[in-house]
This record gives C-alpha cells, structure tokens and sequence, in this order.
C-alpha cells in the first residue's frame, strides 16, 4: 500500500486532471521527490501550511516523510485525514473535471495503509470502500489482506480471485500471498506451502527485481511442514534481496532455524546479520518487528549462557510488543511467548541463583537470597499470565504442543516442554492424547512433537514410569533436526530415570545431555551424581564449596569432578564422564588471595561445566543487540551495543 510521491503523481497524471499545485507547492513536492530531501520538505510544507492552512497538499506530504522517513504510523495517520477531510470540505463530494482526483485517491491509499498497519482493519476497508466507490480504477488487492486479519475469509477469498483475474502480475502475486496466509490459519500447510511455491514462481519472473517477502514466505512454509533444510535454502535466497521498504529480515528467521538445530555459530552470524539488515532499512519496517529481533538476541544469549543479558532482554520486550498487522499472528499469541520466554530466562536466572549461592562468601548470601526471592515472585507471575494467554484460546495449547502449526506461542525453540507446567500437566496430556488420536499426514509429522509433550506433561504430574514409555516412542519419530528439542528429550528421560531408581540409565542420559549442552541441565533443574578427586589443601577447600552445588550430589561410581592445585598457585580441574569421557577441562589463575582463587574455581566450574559447547567473550555477547548500528563499517558497528 506505500507508495512514493512519484507513483501519485503518475497517478494524478493518469486522471488528466488539470489541477495544478500552487509554486509554494510544488517547490516542497519536488524537495520530496525529486531531490530526496524528505526532512526539508517537510519543513518547507509545515511553513506553507501555516500560511495556507487549507493546504491538504502539504498535510499529504509531511503525512509521507512522517510515514516513510520517521516510521511514524499515528502523526502520518493525523496528516493524511487531516489532507483528506481538507479535500472533502473544499469539493464537498463535486469530483468535477477541475478537481484534484488524483491527489484525493492518492491520501485515500496511504490513509487505508497507515490504518491497517495500526491493526485498524475496519477503518483501512471502510476507507478502501470510500476509494471505491468514487474511482473506476479499484485495487481489490489492497482489501484482502485486511479482510483475512478480520477473520473473513470468504470475502477475502472474491477479492483474491478479482486480483488474480485483473491480470497484473505483482497484483496476482500479492493476492496469492494472501490466500497462502488463509491456508496457514487455516491449518492446511501442504495447501498453504503450494500455494507460496506458486508466487515463487511468479516472483523468479521478474529477474533481479525479486521480492524477498515473497522468498521468506515460501520458507514459511518449508518450516510448517518440517522441511527444515528447504526452508534454509530459501531464506538464503532470500538474504540476497534486500528491499529497504520490506519489514521481511530473513536472518531472523535462519537465526531461529540455527537457534533450533543448535548450530550456535551460524545462529551468531544470523543475528548480526538480522541486526545490520534492520538498521539498513526504513525505519517504519525496522520499527515493525523490534520486539522479535530483541526476543532472538535474548533466546541466542539465553542458549550461549549469558543469562543476565538475555534476562534484561526478556523484561524490555515484555513492555514493547510489535504490530502484527503485517503478519498472520492472532491477538495474544505473540504475548504469550514473550511471557513464555521470560519465564524461561527468570527460571535459568534461578537455577544460577542457586549456584551462586554455594559458593559465594556469607557477605553477599543475603543479597543473593533476596534476588532469587524477587525473581521467583516475577517467574511465578509470568508463569500466570503467559497460562492466562495460553488458555485464552482453546486451540492456542495444542497449536504448541504441535510445535509446527501456525498459531504455537513459541517464540524460541525449546520452549514447549515448559507447556505442561504453565498450562497444567493434566490439561496439556489430555490435549497430547487427543491430538495424537488424530490420523493423516499432519498426524504423522507432528507425532514426534506430541509424544515429547506427552511425556513432559506426565512426568510434570509425577508420573515417570508413564513419561519414560512416552519419550521412548517419541525418540525415533522425532525429526533429527530439531537438535533443541532432542537434548530436552535426553534430559527429562534422565530426570524420569533418576526417579524410577534407574541409575546406570540416568548417569547414561546425563553423559549424553552434557555432550550436547550443559545449559539444559542447569534449565531442567537437574544434579549429576559425582565424585569429587582433590589434589592439595586449596583444592579441597574448592571441593567443599562444590560438595554444596545444587548441580551435584555425591555419587562414588557417577562423574568425576577433578579440582588440581598448580604450582603457580592456581586450581585447574573440570569434569569426566562416567566412563572416564573429558567432558571440560580449565584452569584459573592466582586470585588476590587464596579465597578469591576458590571461589573463582567454583564459578568457573559451573560456567564451563554447565554451559553450552560455545564460549563468548564478552565483547562478542556486546556486539549481538545491534542496538548501536550506524553507517560504519560492519567490525565498528558491531560493537559496544550492550554497553561495559
């Protein structure tokens, strides 16, 4: 629906209306569109209009850089009902040969745009309507998008079929688009994704000139079927066609993939790269998915371990949700899972809460005990009001369990064995079970997603006997790259082991969590049975503070946590497997005095012990939010952004 000011005035042209912009006018439309200064036209029809305040032609200019150049939806709103109200009055509905046509269709298409991009549907068509019923020239494109936001579905579907019987290529593409968002609601993916491969077709038929949405959405709909590598092939496809005025970012999505498949190294080049393509484009579609790029960078720093970072990130973007307008989200979906991703990093908080306080000296155990006191009141309250959400919906749980359906609350991956215990373990089984009754294809694509849940949902009520059968059926038909969702299966199987008295499967499932990533340990809130092996007093000293870890119980036939004094004065150690597997090695240098060296080991252990296969530095965890980015080379702009 945007449109340049050289497109209207080939529209104004088009009309042949003799109507002609005064030469105060036209000066500022020309700085506008001719030279490309959009913040001194601006300037320029603000002094104009305060002159001529019947100037609807400066209220329609200063309403474009409001929309283009600031990003400003309600100010570019204000100016372009402002210029059409003006218009009205002047020709009080008498669109004789001497009106402004053009002009008038033109404020009518950009209100309808700033409107449905607010989520005003109702308004943007009763406007589109307006346009029609004057103008012979009607666009039934532009109404179907806004109809299918508003659930109807069947005059969407005639305003489809009118724009693809109209004969212009791009029209006939966007129409399609829109029918494949109706499919996705719908549930009908396997229609959905044919439907998005078709308007790839159409779009590879305008050469370089490709829409990168259009690649993106096709993407889309690989992920929905569970193809994951198609869906990478297309989103790289995508990233090679940048559109400044797109609110698509490709990278967001290949970091979500990447996240899935726990490739940490490619989900950390995605997300600078999610971040240098934002900050390269107009700052309306830049502005429209900042809660999802924040929400990314925080899942990304939350799996690399930098918990308080990601924390931080989680409270911001709970206050700061974006519009869907451009998206096939539903009211609430997008709260849940931020509320469902806080709850994730204020339990991870917790957990190093809890670590922390083994080993910290008594002055600061006060402090400590009253940080994990207030993030266990705010977990408990994000707990609630992302169930609150979860269950305002009678299809949105179950959505989630799938993993892959179009509606799930997930906004990172890994998030949905947290179900049960947001929405209730009973509740979240009975939906599994019903669910997996189902028969079909979508059936069998989701079963492996189904059971995990299942499983989650009995032993969350207890049931581990029950939960083991589940994640046992569950293992082989879940798809290998989910990566994510496999280490979370490993750890419930070993939590369920531990309960059922099944040590040599347990110690086996924890080996194997570790391998993979120590940080799920950590999240699912388990210890691994350990013997602890010394060498000289100052190890034994670090020995005793660990004896006390939550991450630990004594075990003399589980792992083996090795602490080595060395002759410089320092402690090395790290962890093996039961059977004797490396699993980390460290060491720490001298501290200010024999405590401080201690205690340091401790936090060492647990960062290295317990974290994922990845380590970042601390500039590197700076330079993932993006927050700073400017029109500097890519190394500067990549820095700094978390602040020191």
């Amino acid at each position: 629906m945007l449109r340049s000011l050289a497109a209207v005035l080939v529209a104004c042209a088009a009309f042949a209306a003799p109507y002609r912009p005064a030469p105060g006018e036209a000066r500022f439309a020309e700085m506008l569109d001719r030279e490309r200064h959009p913040l001194e036209a601006r300037e320029a029809a603000k002094a104009y209009l305060a002159a001529h305040p019947d100037s609807w032609l400066a209220c329609e200019v200063i309403g474009m850089v409001s929309l283009n150049t600031d990003g400003d939806l309600p100010r570019a709103l204000y100016w372009f009902t402002r210029a059409r109200k003006l218009l009205e009055a002047r020709y009080g509905g008498a669109w004789g040969p001497e009106a402004p046509t053009g002009y008038y269709s033109s404020v009518l298409g950009f209100q309808a745009s700033a409107q449905y991009r607010m989520e005003r549907y109702e308004d943007a068509l009763r406007t589109l309507d307006a346009h029609d019923r004057l103008f012979l020239k009607q666009r039934p494109v532009d109404h179907a998008w806004p109809l299918m936001k508003l659930g109807r579905f069947r005059e969407a579907r005639r305003k489809i079929d009118e724009a693809v019987a109209g004969g212009d290529p791009r029209d006939a593409a966007t129409a399609l688009n829109t029918l494949a968002a109706m499919e996705a609601e719908s549930d009908r993916p396997e229609e959905a994704f044919a439907t998005q491969m078709r308007v790839y077709a159409l779009d590879l038929l305008r050469g370089k000139d490709r829409d990168c949405t259009l690649i993106r959405n096709a993407a889309d709909g690989a992920w929905h079927l569970g193809l994951l590598a198609r869906a990478e092939q297309l989103l790289l496809e995508a990233a090679e066609h940048f559109q400044p005025g797109s609110v698509t970012n490709p990278w967001g999505d290949l970091a979500f993939l990447y996240l899935q498949e726990q490739r940490l190294p490619e989900a950390m080049d995605a997300v600078k790269r999610m971040h240098q393509w934002a900050f390269r484009t107009l700052p309306l579609p830049a502005e429209t998915h900042w809660n999802t790029r924040q929400t990314l960078t925080g899942g990304l720093l939350l799996s690399c371990g930098a918990t308080d970072e990601a924390l931080a990130i989680a409270r911001r973007v709970r206050e700061r949700p974006d519009r869907h307008a451009t998206g096939s989200a539903r009211d609430g979906q997008r709260e849940a899972g931020t509320q469902v991703f806080l709850y994730q990093a204020l339990l991870d908080a917790l957990a190093r809460d809890g670590e922390e306080l083994s080993f910290a000296p008594w002055k600061r155990r006060p402090a400590i005990l009253l940080r994990m006191a207030r993030h266990q009141v705010e977990a408990a309250l994000a707990r609630r009001r992302a169930g609150t959400l979860l269950m305002g919906n009678r299809e949105r749980l179950g959505q989630s369990l799938r993993v892959l359906a179009p509606q799930a609350v997930a906004e990172l991956p890994g998030s949905e064995v947290l179900l049960p215990r947001i929405a209730g373990a009973g509740v979240a089984e009975a939906e599994a079970l019903r669910l997996l009754a189902r028969t079909g294809p979508a059936a069998d694509r989701e079963r492996g997603f189904l059971l995990l849940g299942l499983g989650a949902a009995r032993l969350e009520r207890g049931d581990a006997g029950s939960a083991l059968e589940a994640l046992a059926a569950a293992e082989p038909v879940l798809p290998a790259e989910f990566a994510v969702l496999h280490t979370q299966l490993l750890a419930l199987r070993a939590k369920a082991q531990a309960a059922r008295g099944d040590r040599a499967g347990a110690l086996a499932s924890l080996a194997a969590v570790l391998q993979r990533d120590g940080g799920e340990l950590r999240r699912a809130g388990l210890r691994i049975p350990c013997r602890i092996q010394t060498s000289g007093p100052m190890a034994a000293e670090a020995a005793g503070l660990l004896a006390s870890s939550p991450r630990l119980e004594p075990d003399p036939r589980g792992f083996r946590v090795v602490v080595e004094q060395t002759g410089a004065g320092g402690l090395q150690g790290g962890l093996d497997g039961p059977q004797g597997t490396v699993l980390c090695r460290f060491q720490v240098a001298p501290g200010a005095d024999r405590d401080a060296t201690v205690r340091e080991f401790c936090r060492q252990f647990h960062r290295k012990a317990f974290g994922p296969r990845i380590d970042l530095s601390q500039q590197q965890i700076r330079s993932l939010e993006g927050s700073t980015l400017s029109s500097q080379s890519a190394e500067e702009q990549l820095k700094g952004i978390l602040g020191n």
